[in-house]
């Protein structure tokens, strides 16, 4: 390039950021939301590549790589690894072996090798996180959007939509059954129209992708780097059921779960069930004596708990005492507190059973999350704002009440809060073929660009417009 071409891309370009100086708010929404209605074929095209490919908790190695690889040839430049990872706040991490297996599957599924690579040198963890600078001083709004599938098997029912349009779910037991597959796509096209609109932006905007939500294990590790220290307006979206008219935006849902999932191994001694049971130890019987007492501590006049044994298996002959017994279990509760009190609670009963049946006991947490809601006075006027500027969406409101269930995006929330932020978690309304976590699991993609179109409209109320 010539000297005087230099000269001429470097006037241009004070030009073109003179000109978005003093641009008005009301033109550069203008802008990023034609913007938003120019890709949303990708936002379509993305969901359906990445419901194709789904992958569980700390094994997405190639949604990783899909999401860098759009965004850096968007030019984004990805944090990944122990860049956003905290290693001592890892829940429940897979084996070596299974990672091995994951990331070979990866591979043969289309994940760049050059960025899985990168994963790997920065720890082997997966998510990923961007950074768009604007082109004037002003806050700092990080947005989450989280990536993980579940171990669901995607039905073959031919009027499931997927299986219509040949996007139905090619790993084996594994599917997309809660939407992160839309969450995912949204994160990607919303980074992608900020990054190409920057000099239009007030501040930092951030877009964090979130392995392992579900089971509640990662958002942890990702608040413990450091990541949201700075940030000002936090902020997330699911997509939710509605009957009514959608899609639809409740401005936040309040009032999820804190939860801690966690499993218990007891270990006894084996012995003759009819020759010499006094000289064994049960462990089956100090692991039904745990789980019958632990369910008698759910009350709690501060609100509303629960105790769940999903899974429980020992023993390994009707004629031998059982030597091991292990039980899956979670608690969660209406307040971090009572949720506290029962995990608290259920751990004693375990340790008393295990005294009681001369057992010993190992307990493995592998999931944890606060109880939290989004900001009521801010949710009100995301409500009012996307009502306003997102024709798409039909009717919102101003607070959803959850109804049971919990997502450890509380963990950044609380994160922003304590350093006085604040924050909300949007709930996108549509129509769902059926609920969360089944295997007909399916929703209306017209979510998807309202969804977008819904986020750069909540920017509006943060100063970075």
């Amino acid at each position: 390039m010539t000297e005087q071409n230099d000269k001429s891309e470097i006037k241009n370009e004070n030009k073109n950021k003179n000109k978005n100086d003093t641009i008005s708010a009301e033109a550069a929404l203008k802008i990023l939301m034609e913007a938003a209605d120019r890709l949303a074929p990708d936002c379509t095209e993305i969901r359906r590549d990445l419901h194709m490919y789904p992958e569980t908790c700390w094994t997405e190695f190639r949604t990783t790589c899909q999401v860098v690889r759009y965004l850096e040839n968007g030019g984004l430049t990805a944090a990944l690894g122990k860049e956003i990872i905290d290693e001592g706040n890892v829940l429940d991490f897979p084996s070596e072996e299974s990672l091995t297996s994951h990331r070979r599957r990866a591979l043969g599924q289309g994940a760049d090798p050059a960025v899985l690579r990168r994963v790997e040198e920065a720890g082997g963890y997966t998510g990923a996180a961007f950074e768009i600078e604007g082109g004037r001083p002003g806050p700092t709004v990080a947005f989450r959007f989280d990536m993980d599938a579940l171990p669901v098997e995607e039905t073959e029912d031919s009027s499931h939509v997927p299986n219509q349009l040949d996007f139905r779910s090619k790993n084996p037991g594994f599917m997309h059954a809660c939407g992160h597959d839309g969450h995912t796509a949204m994160g990607m096209v919303l980074a992608r129209i900020l990054q190409e609109n920057r000099n239009l932006l007030k501040g930092k905007i951030k877009v964090i992708f979130q392995p392992a939500e579900e089971g509640v294990k990662g958002a942890l590790a990702m608040v413990g780097s450091g990541i949201v220290d700075d940030v000002d307006v936090m902020l997330g979206m699911h997509i939710y059921p509605t009957e009514k008219e959608c899609p639809a935006l409740a401005g936040t849902q309040t009032g999820l779960l804190a939860t801690t999932k966690w499993g218990v191994t007891f270990t006894g001694k084996p012995a003759h069930a009819g020759g010499a049971p006094q000289e064994g130890h049960s462990a089956i019987l100090a692991a039904v004596t745990a789980i019958s007492a632990m369910n008698g501590f759910l009350q709690d006049g501060r609100g509303s708990s629960r105790l769940n044994v999903g899974t429980i298996s020992g023993g390994t002959a009707r004629n031998v005492v059982p030597e091991s017994c292990t039980f899956q279990a979670e608690t969660r509760g209406a307040e971090t507190a009572v949720e506290a009190r029962l995990f608290d609670r259920a751990t004693a009963c375990v340790k008393a059973a295990a005294e009681m049946y001369e057992c010993s006991w190992d307990m493995e947490i592998t999931g944890k999350s606060p109880a939290g809601g989004g900001d009521a006075d801010l949710a009100a006027k995301i409500a009012e704002t996307a009502e306003c500027l997102v024709p798409e969406i039909c009717w919102s409101q101003e607070i959803q009440v959850n109804t049971g269930t919990a997502d450890d995006f509380c963990f950044f929330l609380d994160r922003v809060r304590s350093h006085g932020g604040t924050g909300s978690y949007m709930a996108l309304l549509g129509n769902l073929s059926d609920g969360l976590h089944s295997s007909h699991y399916d929703f209306d993609e017209s979510l998807l660009p309202a969804g977008v179109k819904t986020c750069i409209a909540a920017l509006t109320l943060t100063g970075t417009l």
